[in-house]
């Protein structure tokens, strides 16, 4: 049943307005939870309580935990479950997340760690009680979703942060400033790589559930299936219908660099194509090759962004010999490298790097990436964090055109400023799915 009283967060808003702000309305702040000063603990739940999800449970327990929600929560989750439970007694469990918003519409900050295919269905109703959300990456299962977080999230004006922590190190801050300020001169063309063959060629046999599952809940709004073995707790990120591949799972964090630096979000349009690999009988791409065309932007040249994964490696220049990366800039004065996290930001060659006077340090420098979000909803003169839904869902929808692309197979062209493709109505076909029933919220009619 919902909770229809609003006493409690009036109250709090009401007390905020009179004390904190009083003389600025909430609407017109762009990042600050509901009723909160930087002293008072934000009313915290998490989503997912395994895996990637744990990172959660630092920052939440630090906060007032109010509720956790996890379909298994019997499974790997159980320990975090726990530990909460022991230092915040008061701490619900749910297994739907459904049910969290049904009973709490008070929630200042909402931390979401599950699979792909729920990210999206959890962050929309966050969103939409107001509270500031913090979600793993990518930010989404699909393109649609991602435009729609982006759209949400600037109605709302709370504060949103995607989970590739590597975009708040000092590192890519560095990779950023010198990208931008001419270090290597114009860069036309980036390439990272990735070993991981997060993909399959069919789905994962049948298996027993375990006991405690709610496999209604775990599947949320994607096609209803039996339970398959392996897909929970972890592979799911290898199959169609809930993760997004080796693409999905890491360009996130890899191209980061690039797409920040490089400002490729600012285009109007790009191209993309894969050159090799595509899904098979439902599971992603082993191998494979992604290309994306962007026009110039600013004073930045026109350039192309390179992916490839498993097997598939690309050649390195020449002059720079067997060199180790997950990302390499090729600019015209020189090469800078990055790992996948965009850590490093190295100068090669040598001779280069003795020789360039490396840019000014111009980005601000934030505490952690959980932190510089909850910072944002408790401090009204704090910035939005730097992967607020705005970025990062245009990195989302960037990553996610390739997804499309090894699906369809032919080249498409992708409009930055509607998130459709102009050229291909299958493409078109996959920016959302159609959710089960009971799912439905925040999907298109």
């Amino acid at each position: 049943m919902k909770n229809t009283s609003t006493q409690p967060s009036d109250t709090r808003r009401d007390f905020i307005k009179k004390s904190t702000w009083a003389s600025i309305s909430i609407m017109t702040l762009p990042n600050v939870a509901r009723g909160t000063t930087t002293n008072e603990k934000l009313r915290f739940a998490c989503i997912g309580a395994g895996g990637r999800a744990t990172a959660g449970f630092g920052p939440g327990l630090n906060e007032h935990m109010v509720a956790i929600v996890e379909p298994d929560p019997d499974g790997r989750g159980a320990s975090q479950i726990k530990k909460a439970k022991k230092a915040q007694p008061g701490v619900k469990i749910y297994t739907d997340y459904r049910e969290l918003f049904d009973k709490h519409d008070d929630l200042d900050a909402v931390w979401i760690g599950c699979p792909d295919h729920n990210h999206y269905g959890s962050a929309i109703r966050a969103l939409e009680t107001g509270a500031g959300v913090y979600c793993e990456k990518p930010l989404t299962w699909s393109i649609g979703e991602a435009a729609a977080l982006r759209t949400k999230a600037a109605e709302k004006k709370v504060a949103t942060q995607m989970g590739n922590q590597g975009h708040s190190s000092e590192s890519i801050r560095r990779i950023v400033e010198n990208l931008r300020g001419g270090t290597l001169g114009p860069v036309k063309k980036v390439v990272s790589q990735m070993g991981k063959k997060w993909g399959a060629t069919g789905m994962p046999p049948l298996g027993t559930k375990p006991t405690g599952l709610n496999w209604d809940s775990w599947l949320g709004p994607a096609e209803e299936i039996p339970y398959h073995k392996d897909l929970h707790p972890f592979t799911w990120r290898k199959y169609g219908p809930f993760g997004t591949g080796t693409l999905g799972d890491m360009a996130c964090h890899t191209i980061d660099g690039a797409v920040w630096g490089l400002r490729l979000t600012e285009a109007d349009t790009f191209q993309v194509e894969a050159e090799s690999g595509g899904p098979k009988n439902g599971g992603h791409a082993l191998d494979a090759v992604v290309r994306w065309d962007f026009p110039a932007r600013g004073d930045m040249p026109a350039m192309s962004l390179w992916w490839y994964q498993g097997d598939a490696k690309p050649k390195n220049p020449k002059e720079l010999g067997k060199i180790n990366y997950n990302t390499l800039y090729h600019g015209e004065k020189g090469f800078m490298t990055s790992s996948s996290h965009c850590g490093g930001g190295d100068l090669l060659p040598k001779s280069f790097a003795k020789s360039v006077k490396q840019a000014e340090k111009t980005i601000a420098r934030v505490p952690s990436h959980s932190g510089d979000w909850i910072r944002a909803m408790k401090d009204k003169s704090a910035p939005a964090p730097s992967c607020n839904f705005d970025y990062s869902g245009r990195l989302t929808e960037i990553v996610l055109a390739g997804v499309v692309a090894l699906e369809i197979g032919e080249k498409l062209t992708f409009d930055m400023k509607t998130s459709k493709f102009t050229n291909n109505d299958n493409a078109n076909a996959l920016l959302w799915r159609k959710p089960r029933k009971g799912w439905e919220f925040g999907y298109p009619a």
